[in-house]
């Protein structure tokens, strides 16, 4: 299974190819940086950029709160477990996500149950009702590749089964679905700034948004050792000596000073750069690929479901090709394109799912009796044959915005080739 250093190294790659590397960092940055270094305030809790950032990502995603952290992965443990979930519950999640998606579900006590994906790889909504259970507590909605999910089916189904709804946005920082940023439609709202996303936080960083308040204070205990962080806030402005104020069991998910100010500077130019030159890009690419012979879909962009272009995916029409996607990245690859497959398809097949490798000598929470209905972790039986199909069929073109139209059209230019000379 490939991970995310490996698209990292891609990234790399790219730049040996003659593609300029990503991600590249606003020019101030390597500045404002040096601030918290020569102060040596560079804690959350000593300098004052870490909160900035909360407050200006909260602003640009139009929510109330905004909560940093060390990594996308992090800010799902984080919702999940502010939620109230924890060993005996299940949680549904696509099988087609990085492992992150079912980990943090894992890593909160619950079971994942995994579910298939449509043909535009988010979540299928028809399957819901047969993966609920007594135990269900939650969805997990993935926007993968930027794509963003159709949310209104989901919502209804979780309306009507009291279930709470995160949603996975790591790669989708800036997808709107009908009017709303992703990561606002659901309960909470889960980002990542690794540094293959949309935007970095210097190699790894996150966020959970959420408009509960409620929510918003357990997110930042939870984040925080478990700390009353609202408690601790008042004790500050009083200047009072801080004691015995861990209300709960939390993790340190603290994100630094140095990391905060990144993200400031990359969050100033989001919209006006970063976001504004994908979708220009994707426009290119849908000019050049609608209705040619051997592409089956483009990415969904509707008014409805706004895409955020993480990566460009294409599915192939194998009815009338003679190579399938993985051989077609291959033959790109070769011909000096950076480009990529299908990401993780099934995570049901990794060995820790089939292995029901978990925690400590009890395997928790899988072999734990109390908190596990057996049937829902019989992983090697599990089949998402959508995810499955969808191996052969998708090829991934990037659109970095430190790339310029031409090198959009080498991409371009490139797949054509290909194609031509594998029609049937």
């Amino acid at each position: 299974m490939n991970s995310d250093n490996d698209i990292v190294m891609n990234a790399d790659g790219a730049a040996k190819l003659g593609f300029p590397m990503w991600p590249q960092f606003a020019p101030e940055t390597a500045e404002a940086i040096a601030e918290p270094i020569r102060s040596g305030k560079v804690n959350y809790w000593t300098g004052k950029k870490g909160m900035e950032f909360e407050r200006q990502f909260a602003r640009w995603e139009q929510v109330k709160n905004a909560i940093s952290c060390t990594n996308g992965t992090a800010a799902l443990h984080i919702a999940l477990s502010s939620l109230g979930i924890g060993p005996g519950d299940e949680v549904i999640v696509p099988s087609y996500s990085f492992i992150a998606s079912s980990f943090s579900i894992v890593q909160a006590g619950a079971v994942p149950v995994f579910a298939d994906v449509t043909t535009d790889h988010t979540l299928d909504p028809h399957q819901l009702e047969s993966l609920l259970s007594e135990r269900t507590r939650a969805i997990v909605v993935v926007h993968l590749y930027g794509v963003v999910a159709d949310m209104d089916p989901i919502m209804a189904f979780a309306k009507k089964h009291d279930l709470y709804v995160i949603e996975d946005c790591a790669q989708c920082v800036g997808g709107m679905y009908k009017g709303k940023k992703v990561g606002t439609v659901g309960d909470a709202g889960c980002f990542s700034f690794c540094q293959s996303k949309h935007f970095t936080t210097g190699g790894e960083g996150g966020m959970v948004v959420t408009d509960d308040d409620d929510l918003a204070w357990e997110c930042r205990s939870f984040r925080d050792h478990g700390y009353d962080v609202q408690e601790r806030l008042n004790l500050l402005a009083m200047e009072e000596k801080l004691n015995y104020v861990h209300n709960r069991v939390g993790f340190n998910y603290r994100m630094t000073e140095i990391q905060s100010i990144i993200g400031l500077n990359e969050l100033k130019r989001f919209d006006s750069w970063n976001l504004k030159r994908r979708r220009e890009y994707a426009k290119i690419y849908d000019d050049a690929f609608t209705a040619l012979k051997g592409i089956k879909a483009l990415p969904v962009n509707t008014t409805d479901r706004m895409n955020a272009y993480w990566w460009y995916p294409i599915r192939l029409d194998l009815d009338v090709l003679t190579i399938d996607a993985p051989a077609f990245v291959k033959t790109l690859a070769a011909s000096g394109i950076p480009c990529y497959g299908i990401q993780w398809p099934e995570a049901y097949e990794e060995k820790a799912y089939k292995d029901l490798n978990g925690f400590g000598r009890v395997k928790f929470p899988f072999k734990s009796k109390e908190y596990t209905d057996a049937e829902s972790v019989k992983y090697g039986t599990r089949q998402c044959r959508t995810a499955k199909s969808l191996r052969k069929e998708t090829l991934n073109l990037f659109l970095h915005p430190t790339w310029e139209i031409e090198h959009i059209q080498r991409c371009i230019d490139a797949v054509k080739k290909i194609l031509q000379k594998n029609y049937k």
